[in-house]
């Protein structure tokens, strides 16, 4: 059998058959792999670890006949943090499912695992700011796969904006009549951060902090625009409501 060495970043873990796991992780080169983990589910086992999401790892995996087998593993970051906290245990889900829904190519799957890796560490450190680290996961990972625009807002603009959320157009909201009224409303001070999020380095993406009332707009905005490009309802945001997370 042939064997290859991966980083990457665990996404998803569920069982298979009695004593096995399927594991799902990013890797920078390979993309998403599905790896089975024979033998992980029993009691003691060495490569147990991989039953807990969100970690990375380095694996040795072989290749037989079109299927993957993990040989041997260690963990890089464990990112347990995450599993302590109900909000951040959400949010890094939905970043798993977002990574998982991509369709990720040779040529951006790079950027999308230094992404994951880069969000879920960030995620495990400051679990109290989950809103605005998920606001930028989104809007950065749209704009890997193209989706998002730059809005070149003035830096001393506050005003309103009605915004496309098929072309990403803006429209000042002063004085627009109920025709915009469904569009998405957003201050300069959003559009501007929106900007950062698509445009700056990967390792500043996380550290940047903002008002109560900038995090709820991009971070409410991101999860609807995200839900319409990928055409899947995600509902990261009902959920943090649901367990008053929002409004922490």
């Amino acid at each position: 059998m042939d064997s290859f060495t991966a980083r990457g970043v665990i996404l998803h873990s569920r069982e298979y058959k009695e004593k096995d796991r399927l594991v799902s992780f990013l890797t920078s080169d390979r993309g998403l792999i599905t790896v089975l983990a024979k033998g992980s589910a029993k009691l003691g086992s060495r490569n147990a670890y991989v039953s807990v999401p969100f970690m990375v790892c380095d694996f040795v995996i072989t290749s037989s006949h079109g299927f993957y087998y993990l040989k041997d593993g260690s963990i890089v970051e464990n990112n347990s943090s995450i599993m302590g906290n109900l909000e951040a245990l959400t949010v890094a889900s939905h970043f798993a499912d977002c990574l998982n829904d991509a369709s990720l190519q040779s040529d951006n799957s790079r950027e999308a695992y230094e992404l994951a890796v880069y969000a879920f560490y960030c995620l495990a450190q400051d679990t109290a700011h989950y809103r605005l680290i998920c606001a930028a996961f989104n809007w950065r990972l749209l704009t890997i796969l193209g989706f998002t625009v730059n809005y070149g807002v003035a830096p001393e603009d506050r005003s309103q904006y009605c915004v496309s959320m098929s072309d990403g157009r803006i429209t000042r909201a002063d004085g627009l009549g109920k025709a915009a009224a469904s569009s998405p409303v957003l201050n300069g001070v959003s559009l501007r951060l929106l900007d950062y999020f698509a445009s700056c380095p990967l390792n500043r993406l996380f550290v940047v902090k903002t008002s109560d009332r900038v995090t709820d707009e991009v971070f409410g905005f991101s999860v609807q625009y995200l839900s319409l490009h990928f055409d899947k309802e995600y509902t990261v945001l009902s959920v943090l409501n649901d367990i008053g997370g929002v409004n922490d």
